[in-house]
């Protein structure tokens, strides 16, 4: 009698940045199924993050019969079943196992276009369906599937918890390092568990999405020459100076789309995301682009 190998999903992390999502000022979630396809048909992820296991996490996942895939949008885990019952892990999973990802990024520019705290840029971002004991107990939690809210630095980890994810790391691990993301087969309660409390597989895998929203500044244009706004403009003077104009809201910077900025009958540019300028004395943060 021979069986054959199956393999089912375990779980997965969807880690999505607005700043390539996006479409101008069209948020991802609100498109349609076929304009987010698109969208994700030009989304640079493998670019923008390494996503790797620790290297205890890689002898676990060996050691389970658990294969890590990468998907367009970010990992998956799938487990082997049993050759007896599908719905069971071949190697059982017990409630303690957890396993440990490491989210690095090689792109320079990452805190320019991310909506991420610039003086706390060095702490580490951590991503868990569990809460860690040396964090308040409001820690917030990895978001499921179901929800597009936006990280913020409230997932930063304070320098406790740093010093001890890091001590479990080896030296080569911890470069270009910016979070941590940790799943555990028991969750912080029962709609974050990712296998049922007997031990089999859940009837869906869980799902969990990290959302980093694309940043929002101040917009502000160099002439060479005196400029004429009005009220009805997207841009007035700074400061009174008719060569600088700055526009009076914020608006998002995006890889994909056009924002239209509008000085009269004129379309001015967007800026990229290569050079942002923080202003402690108005508390904002500038794009600047030369006319």
């Amino acid at each position: 009698m021979s069986f054959s190998t199956t393999y089912k999903p375990l779980f997965a992390v969807n880690i999505l940045h607005k700043y390539f999502l996006n479409k101008g000022t069209n948020d991802y979630f609100s498109m349609s199924d076929v304009e987010k396809e698109k969208q994700l048909a030009g989304y640079p992820l493998s670019d923008l993050f390494s996503i790797v296991p620790s290297a205890t996490t890689n002898q676990k996942l060996q050691g389970h019969k658990l294969i890590l895939k990468n998907t367009d949008r970010g990992f998956m885990v799938w487990t082997k079943v049993s050759e007896i019952d599908s719905n069971s892990p071949f190697i059982p999973l017990s409630d303690s196992l957890h396993f440990t990802f490491l989210l690095k990024t090689f792109n320079s520019t990452f805190n320019h276009f991310t909506q991420v705290g610039l003086v706390n840029a060095g702490q580490l971002f951590f991503f868990s369906n569990n809460r860690l004991s040396t964090e308040d107990p409001g820690f917030p939690l990895i978001k499921k599937s179901n929800s597009n809210a936006e990280i913020d630095d409230t997932y930063r980890l304070n320098s406790d918890s740093i010093k001890n994810e890091l001590q479990q790391l080896l030296p080569e691990e911890q470069n270009k390092l910016i979070g941590i993301i940790r799943i555990g087969m028991m969750g912080e309660n029962g709609s974050y568990h990712v296998i049922k409390p007997n031990g089999t597989l859940r009837n869906e895998a869980r799902e969990f999405n990290i959302v980093f929203a694309n940043r929002k500044t101040t917009w502000r244009y160099f002439f060479n020459s005196n400029q004429q706004t009005h009220n009805s403009d997207d841009v007035k003077k700074e400061n009174g100076n008719a060569l600088q104009l700055v526009t009076k809201t914020e608006h998002p910077l995006t890889a994909r789309g056009f924002i239209s900025i509008k000085l009269g009958d004129q379309e001015l540019p967007n800026p990229d995301a290569k050079l942002i300028k923080p202003n402690a004395a108005d508390n904002k943060i500038y794009s600047e682009i030369y006319m």
